[in-house]
């Protein structure tokens, strides 16, 4: 069994809203007057370019290239004719398209539609939402194109592909990332559970900061929100300084300055605690090192 056989059983476990709203259910039990099922040729056909999927993962596609050598096209495509004579637009089966280009075919099954521009876009994104052959990022901005372009809400959206609104609703937030993380989703460097632990985070700076520290890390979803809930954190409030640290401040500047005038430069006092620290010496040459050399192991 291939992967188009296993796409469409998929398709069958959702709610009934979906046929009724988009006509999604299998196209060759869905035929009317105004389409017909035809063999075109490849180099008849041309990519949606408006299409929401702009990835094909190379694994998948050869895979799928295989499968179609062996067994052919099951599901056929839907195209709708062009302003070119003679020539069709894929509506949806670009990936399926590509298979049977990459395996050799001459022709492929097509479901022709004569749809306009607003219709041809609808049923892509949602033949690409029901397929599941988005990366999360596309199937956001496809949720979004769907509610803005054709007036759905979440909660429509959501029974028509069936899914629970807040799957619909978490997926759409992810847009309010900043594009360089949407990019590392749609590599496939993050995960859609770690951009939405980054959420969190109120300014794109601190989420691509802590974006950074996720892949350096290679944390997991759950150290990524542990990770944020520490940035989050509020800082922890200042210790009062009592008169002692204040004269200690004193001390330690006037010890700075003496340093500084018996050597010729600048010197540091560190981390003074409890009559411990660390003392830094500032050269700017390997002269001025050979001078405080001299200077420091003079008897």
């Amino acid at each position: 069994m291939n992967d188009e056989m296993t796409q469409m059983k998929s398709r069958r476990g959702l709610g009934k809203g979906l046929g009724a709203l988009f006509e999604t259910v299998p196209q060759e039990e869905q035929t009317t007057k105004s389409e017909r099922i035809v063999e075109l040729s490849i180099n008849r056909l041309e990519p949606n370019h408006e299409q929401p999927r702009q990835d094909f993962d190379k694994d998948r596609l050869d895979e799928l290239t295989e499968s179609i050598r062996d067994q052919g096209v099951i599901s056929p495509i839907i195209v709708t004719p062009t302003s070119s004579s003679d020539r069709y637009m894929i509506v949806a089966g670009e990936r399926r398209w590509r298979a049977a280009r990459a395996a050799g075919l001459q022709t492929i099954p097509a479901i022709i539609r004569e749809l306009t521009d607003a219709e041809a876009q609808r049923q892509a994104l949602i033949d690409n939402v029901v397929r599941q052959d988005l990366n999360t990022i596309e199937e956001a901005v496809a949720f979004d194109q769907l509610i803005k372009q054709y007036d759905m809400t979440q909660e429509s959206l959501a029974t028509a592909i069936g899914r629970s609104r807040s799957a619909v609703t978490n997926t759409l937030r992810l847009l309010n990332l900043p594009e360089n993380i949407r990019d590392m989703v749609r590599r496939g460097e993050l995960s859609s559970g770690h951009a939405r632990a980054l959420l969190a985070l109120s300014d794109a700076s601190a989420q691509s900061n802590a974006a950074a520290v996720v892949l350096a890390k290679q944390l997991s979803v759950r150290d990524t929100e542990r990770l944020v809930k520490e940035i989050n954190a509020p800082p922890a409030p200042p210790v009062p300084r009592t008169p002692d640290d204040e004269r200690k401040d004193l001390h330690v500047r006037s010890v700075e300055e003496q340093l500084r005038r018996s050597l010729g430069t600048k010197v540091t006092i560190q981390d003074h605690k409890t009559g411990r620290g660390s003392i830094v010496i500032r050269y700017h040459s390997a002269d001025e090192l050979d001078r405080l050399l001299e200077l420091l192991t003079r008897e």
